[in-house]
């Protein structure tokens, strides 16, 4: 009776209230819970047990000769001494010493504080590297170089470890060239979102690239596992990306099912492996993959003074806690370890900043220079193992990848740390694959089979017998094949024809590391004439290795939104008339007081080919016109002036910025075929020819620096 009555009173009392006492007491219960201490973190697991590091594992590669090969783990406790042994056939080859506490982690004062919430580090919380926010003892040791080939195992032996801890061996490891692939999405996009997959599972099973072997599994996964787990990891037993031969990678699952582990690597590392096996590089090649999607370059860079924090005009990054992040976290877990070398691909995030240019020490172009750097650099630092000038592969940006961001074209320059072209002097022994040509093959999803006809069941699409009849659906077979088959993974910024970016990376390392003679990059910019009606460009020709020109023919500009340029088709070359319009890549001048842009007002630097000088809004890169050209050599091209009606040009460019190459007066053009490197100029060896803009002074071309042309 009393509770009832409480009640009662209780119920008069709320109701009583006003609308206004009502939200303040909800006010106060709403900041009374926001005031409560965040949950602790729970209480990190046991320390590591004496084991091998993520990028170790059963069936792996370890880098060949003239490389020592290092293999390193944790030494979990009371470990006072460690020994590894290599046996093969049950016979030992030799027994080396581990050294303690030498690998890389990403402890001390340039990986900031850890764990961070998320007020601390905006805008979102960092976990720590790891569950104990400290270093952990490791153990490390340098086998000898060793030849190609050989089935081996590797043990290590602690002393002072637990009884049950104290051996642990890999098997099956053979020695030959281990490559390491990274970057974001488009480098973590896996073979199963790629059109050529069924086709190199059926060459697997044929006995085709049985010397490739891959770390199988989601290249977005931590490599020393996930917060607060930590362990397994990457490769080892049980781990979520294990070490497996061509053929285990497609011997567990089906291939009706498409569930094969080959299916969850990334596909243009995979896709280079497979080219380079293809070509005849028969020694074992190793392929991990730790890129992750949606991530800038900085947060891959060696986080330090003098790699990172040489680079100026960073804008729109959350400086410094993205600074070396998945550096900590993806990269760092195979820095100790031999590698021949390293593929990037990235810069999707970073299209919304400064590309800037690598000699002024500024954006993206000074950026691609110190990662590639920092990398050589930390990979190296025990003498012997891996090459302080180890071979590095860079692909560029398809058209689709701009994510909305401005000035594709310096984008691309700056990928090649502003030379246009790799290896450089700055860069030596790198190599480039250019990909502006190779946006999706359908589209994806483009043309009438989808909109208008309605041949096509997609996800905002169901087939439409009124809309398509018997002949289009006929004439749709291969266009709904392509989405049916292979499912796009979030629009058009991931295309599905990663064969070809692999092929181009595969064919450029072969012939810049392997010893191979054919032409490793496309036509490249070496000079202009200008003379009366018309302007000769000469393409350099000991880049060509003996290739000359092919030119594809020129289909009409039509001006539509295509799929990612306004203006697709025509020539892609173009020139400006008006020497003050040039500018590689326009910037917003910016409040000497308060940083901000100023309004209504550009500026060009020097460092862009301009002089600083202070102009309206939208004055700079512009002007712009298309002209056609022909082959005037097997290494030069003639542009035709004439259109121009006696005026002279003061600039030129090839295939700047997002480009669309595509025939849109085919009316079959994404019914019955794609469409896939159709732009104007190539090589004879089918590589497309690397984009330039240069100024035209005195009436030869002039590049901007560190770029040379004459």
């Amino acid at each position: 009776e009393k509770e009832k009555k409480n009640s009662k009173n209780t119920d008069h009392f709320f109701f009583s209230w006003s609308k206004k006492k009502m939200l303040l007491l909800c006010l106060v219960v709403a900041l009374s819970a926001a005031a409560k201490p965040p949950p602790s973190p729970p209480p990190p697991p046991p320390l590591p047990a004496f084991q091998f590091g993520s990028a170790f594992g059963d069936n792996m590669v370890l880098q060949r000769e003239p490389n020592s090969a290092a293999v390193y783990g944790f030494t979990g406790i009371g470990g006072h001494s460690v020994q590894v042994t290599l046996w093969s056939e049950g016979k030992q080859v030799y027994s080396v010493a581990a050294q303690f506490n030498n690998t890389h982690q990403p402890f001390g004062p340039d990986w900031g504080v850890r764990p961070c919430s998320k007020e601390g580090c905006p805008p979102y919380g960092m976990d720590p590297f790891n569950p104990w926010n400290k270093p952990l003892n490791m153990w490390k040791a340098l086998l000898k170089p060793m030849p190609p080939g050989g089935n081996y195992t590797v043990t290590a032996e602690c002393t002072g470890c637990a009884a049950n801890d104290s051996s642990i061996s890999i098997t099956n490891v053979t020695f030959g060239d281990m490559w390491y692939c990274s970057g974001q999405s488009n480098m973590w996009l896996p073979v199963s979102s790629s059109f050529s997959r069924n086709d190199t599972v059926r060459s697997i099973m044929a006995g085709k690239y049985n010397n490739v072997r891959i770390m199988a599994g989601n290249s977005g996964s931590n490599p020393d596992g996930k917060y607060p787990n930590f362990l397994p990891g990457y490769g080892r037993k049980g781990g979520s990306n294990p070490w497996m031969t061509a053929l285990q990678a497609v011997s567990v699952g089906t291939l009706e099912k498409q569930n094969l582990p080959l299916f969850q690597l990334g596909a243009a590392c995979w896709y280079f492996g497979q080219r380079l096996s293809e070509l005849g590089v028969d020694v074992p090649i190793g392929l991990a993959d730790t890129a992750i999607g949606g991530q800038r370059i900085e947060e891959f860079m060696v986080n330090s003074s003098s790699t990172i924090g040489t680079c100026s005009d960073r804008s729109g990054e959350n400086v410094p806690y993205w600074d070396g992040e998945l550096y900590g976290t993806q990269v760092l877990p195979f820095v100790d370890m031999t590698v021949k070398g390293w593929v990037w691909y990235q810069g999707e995030n970073n299209m919304g900043e400064v590309k800037g240019n690598s000699i002024a020490n500024v954006g993206y172009g000074c950026e691609q220079l110190q990662l590639v750097r920092g990398w050589r650099a930390a990979w190296s630092e025990v003498p012997g193992t891996t090459d302080p000038m180890a071979p590095f592969g860079v692909v560029t940006l398809a058209s689709s990848g701009s994510e909305g961001g401005p000035n594709m074209g310096a984008m691309r320059y700056a990928q090649t740390a502003n030379y246009g072209v790799l290896p450089s002097p700055e860069l030596p022994n790198t190599f480039l694959a250019q990909a502006y040509d190779l946006d999706d093959t359908w589209g994806p999803d483009a043309g009438p089979c989808f909109t208008p006809w309605q041949c096509c069941n997609t996800n905002h699409i169901h087939y439409n017998s009124t809309t398509c009849n018997k002949t289009s659906l006929a004439l749709c077979t291969n266009a709904c094949a392509a989405h049916n088959d292979t499912p796009i993974k979030m629009g058009g910024i991931h295309p599905r024809s990663k064969k070809p970016v692999g092929d181009r990376l595969g064919t450029a390392a072969f012939n810049t590391v392997y010893g191979g003679k054919a032409a490793y990059t496309g036509p490249t910019l070496a000079g202009c004439q200008l003379s009366s009606n018309k302007l000769e460009i000469q393409f350099n020709t000991s880049l060509l290795r003996g290739d000359t020109l092919k030119l594809n023919r020129i289909p009409p500009s039509v001006q539509l939104p295509g799929r990612h340029a306004p203006l697709a088709g025509g020539s892609q070359l173009f020139v400006q008339t008006n020497a003050s319009l040039f500018c590689m890549e326009p910037q917003s001048v910016l409040n000497k007081t308060s940083g901000k842009p100023v309004p209504g007002v550009e500026t060009c630097p020097p460092w862009a080919g301009g002089t600083g000088a202070v102009v309206k809004s939208g004055t700079l890169d512009q002007g712009w016109i298309m002209l056609n050209f022909t082959l005037g050599s097997p290494t030069s091209i003639v542009v035709d002036l004439t259109p121009l009606q006696g005026q002279k040009p003061t600039a030129v460019r090839y295939a700047w910025g997002v480009l669309d190459c595509c025939d849109y007066t085919d009316p079959t053009l994404f019914v019955t075929h794609g469409c896939l490197a159709t732009c104007p100029i190539y090589s004879t060896s089918e590589l497309p020819a690397n984009p330039f803009q240069a100024k035209i002074v005195d009436d030869h071309c002039e590049c901007v620096a560190p770029q040379v042309c004459g």
